[in-house]
């Protein structure tokens, strides 16, 4: 089973399973474009991510990967089918899910354990200029300068649990629209085409 294909059987066995708020990314580049993540499951206090592996991936790369996830998101899972699953566990540190399909149906293999906050340099990464000066001019902080200054000023007077809420939210709010639309056109399985839908053309996180 490639990896397209377990994409879609996972995103027919999430979506039923989202609660209020929450919705779904696709291909969401992260860390100054460097990292791509499969999956995103995103609310205004949710950001977790899910990393597929079929035949055709290099199990190789998934050390790197795993800690751009574990830096830029609160939690993360890779999912597979059932005969790579060993090798993956192997590779994964405790903290990271594993989820595993069989046919048609997920199971958690194993829970990944969930952070209560990024930390501010993470956070920061997630957001673009225009994001970082809305968030000084609510506090009644003059933006004024390049991306790097307006960082460092927001660093210095938001702590870390709110610059984490703040970004957490800007990526919902990025993602959100594109998701809509996925819903709206869905059927009554979800498609490859579907997916497409669902992936998001733009980066969501840096100096913008």
């Amino acid at each position: 089973m490639y990896a397209d294909d377990i994409k879609a059987i996972l995103v027919s066995a999430l979506l039923p399973n989202l609660v209020l708020d929450e919705i779904l990314g696709s291909e969401v580049r992260f860390g100054d474009g460097k990292f791509r993540a499969d999956l995103v499951i995103s609310s205004p206090l949710r950001l977790s991510a899910i990393e597929i592996k079929g035949p055709r991936d290099n199990l190789d790369k998934l050390v790197d990967q795993a800690s751009g996830y574990l830096s830029f998101f609160l939690d993360f899972s890779v999912a597979s089918d059932d005969l790579w699953l060993p090798a993956i566990r192997d590779r994964m540190p405790r903290s990271a899910g594993l989820m595993m399909l069989r046919g048609s149906e997920l199971l958690t293999v194993r829970a990944p354990r969930v952070r209560r906050r990024l930390k501010s340099e993470e956070a920061l990464k997630w957001l673009h200029t225009d994001d970082l000066r809305k968030l000084l001019r609510e506090q009644g902080i003059s933006p004024n300068g390049h991306y790097e200054a307006l960082c460092l000023m927001a660093k210095a007077n938001f702590s870390e649990l709110a610059l984490s809420k703040y970004a957490i939210r800007a990526v919902y709010e990025r993602l959100l629209p594109r998701f809509e639309i996925f819903r709206n056109e869905l059927g009554r399985t979800v498609t490859l085409d579907d997916i497409r839908m669902l992936t998001l053309s733009d980066q969501i996180s840096g100096r913008f």
